[in-house]
């Protein structure tokens, strides 16, 4: 018998033997959904829930900027004391600050309104290497975040010296 004939004949038994599925089976597979109407009902749900448990986005950023506030005003503080060094920059909004130092370190720190921690990430760009090294820390406390500032700015004060 060739490998041809061989096969031929394995799959037409494979076929045979496979026999219709019985009503039970073809009911219980999921029928072709309507996607349209499926999202004309959640709509008309979520309409009518309102907004629930969930906070609304506006309310959301406005709390993580009242959070926020005691970071955004040891920056400031932070800043008018360093206002002299020109490689040191700010940037400031509601709920976030944006440190950078020099060409080789960027330092974000932010509150988002939707998160209980404080995000910070610290950037680093290695000239040698061509590439820039990053890590976010999730701290807990505005304290924390302040010294993370503070000690940024004092350990490239430090290198200048």
């Amino acid at each position: 018998m060739r490998l041809l004939d061989f096969i031929q004949t394995r799959r037409s038994q494979r076929r045979q033997a496979l026999q219709p599925a019985p009503a039970e089976v073809e009911e219980a597979l999921p029928k072709e959904r309507d996607i349209k109407t499926l999202l004309r009902e959640e709509i008309a749900a979520a309409q009518q829930a309102g907004h629930g448990p969930w906070p609304s986005v506006k309310q959301a950023n406005m709390e993580a900027a009242h959070v926020f506030k005691p970071v955004r005003e040891a920056a400031q503080q932070l800043a008018q004391e360093l206002a002299g060094n020109e490689h040191i920059t700010w940037t400031m909004h509601d709920h976030d600050v944006d440190l950078t130092l020099g060409q080789e370190r960027r330092v974000r720190a932010s509150r988002e309104g939707w998160h209980r921690d404080f995000a910070v990430a610290n950037t680093i760009y290695c000239p040698d290497l061509g590439a820039s090294f990053e890590h976010t820390y999730a701290l807990q406390t505005s304290d924390d975040v302040i010294t993370f500032l503070i000690r940024a700015c004092a350990e490239f004060l430090a290198r200048q010296a």
